[in-house]
């Protein structure tokens, strides 16, 4: 009796794994390793903010256009940079106003970060930043040859 209660057992067990469909002589799909490190992750697609007409290297008197270092050199707006001789900023957000654009960036300069509000607009060759957080001041720029 006990060799027909196996046997039937074992029939049993090999009709089951032949209708999940997979050959018991196959192996089965391999676990992943909990500890084992994920693999990289995709890149963010790069984030467009509408600010086009602001992109490229500008700078307050078009003699400056062509030095690379020191105080009298250009400013270089990015969709997602806005760079400049004591600062660098990561532009946190673009919004379109009736005058442009307002830029919220996040700037490390001299080892500190700060938080900033630029409002700009551009025509044709022309820039002006407006500064909001200090006290409104404003500043002009022309656009530098692209290269």
């Amino acid at each position: 009796m006990k060799t027909l209660l196996r046997l039937a057992a074992t029939a049993s067990l090999a009709a089951a794994v032949a209708a999940c469909g997979n050959d018991p002589m196959e192996p089965g799909p391999v676990t992943p390793d909990p500890d084992a490190p994920l693999p990289p992750a995709e890149p963010a697609p790069a984030r467009t903010t509408g600010h086009a007409e602001l992109l490229g290297d500008w700078a307050a008197d078009p003699a400056w256009c062509s030095n690379t270092t020191g105080p009298e050199r250009p400013i270089t707006i990015t969709l997602t940079r806005f760079e400049g001789y004591e600062n660098s900023c990561a532009i946190e957000a673009s919004r379109p106003i009736a005058e442009g654009h307002e830029l919220d960036l996040v700037c490390q300069g001299e080892g500190q970060e700060t938080r900033e509000t630029v409002r700009a607009s551009a025509t044709e060759d022309r820039l002006r930043l407006s500064y909001p957080d200090r006290d409104g001041a404003t500043v002009a720029f022309s656009r530098c040859p692209s290269e």
